[in-house]
């Protein structure tokens, strides 16, 4: 059987000595890219392009998000902090910002909600789920705090001590804090 690294694909069949073709399949994706490959300067104009338009829409984005988790929390509230699907609308927005903050450079953001949305899953593991107004109302402050003053990185000294208090107040409540 031949490596062909031309354009062309050897579509013819090769017969081995114990009687068994070998058929090369054509390769599309190699015929359509071509012998050039991939522009690396365009790559790096485009992620860079990602970042800067990237990182101004974030603080947008983040805002809208914990607006909403602000709604939704007081939404669970009015029902004794035990609606399943409260506790559900919360935990989405979390995701949201959790896959967005390291992205866009705001890597406590997606801590602090990794941290929240492990205790809101712990919450549902119980019928109803109880959430405790003392574990999230500090969340939603600590975001408050990030995005308000653009805390990107790890926000230094008072970043970890931050996350470390609230990883404590997590793990008072049996929920795990890893994975």
């Amino acid at each position: 059987m031949a490596n062909n690294d031309s354009a062309k694909t050897d579509t013819t069949p090769a017969q081995s000595s114990g009687g068994a073709e070998f058929v090369t399949p054509p390769n599309y994706l190699k015929m359509k890219v071509g012998a050039g490959g991939i522009d690396k300067e365009a790559v790096k104009e485009a992620e860079i392009a990602i970042q800067v338009l990237g990182h101004k829409m974030y603080a947008k984005w983040a805002d809208d998000d914990l607006g909403r988790m602000r709604a939704s929390f007081e939404e669970l509230k009015q029902t004794n902090l035990d609606d399943a699907g409260s506790v559900k609308k919360m935990l989405r927005i979390c995701w949201d910002m959790k896959g967005l903050g390291g992205t866009f450079g705001y890597p406590l953001v997606t801590t602090i909600t990794h941290y929240l949305s492990n205790y809101l899953e712990h919450c549902l593991n119980s019928d109803p789920p109880q959430v405790s107004t003392a574990v999230v109302s500090p969340h939603i402050d600590a975001l408050y705090v990030v995005l308000s003053q653009k805390i990107s990185g790890d926000g230094g000294a008072i970043g970890r001590e931050l996350v470390a208090g609230l990883e404590k107040v997590v793990l008072k409540t049996g929920a795990r804090i890893g994975g």
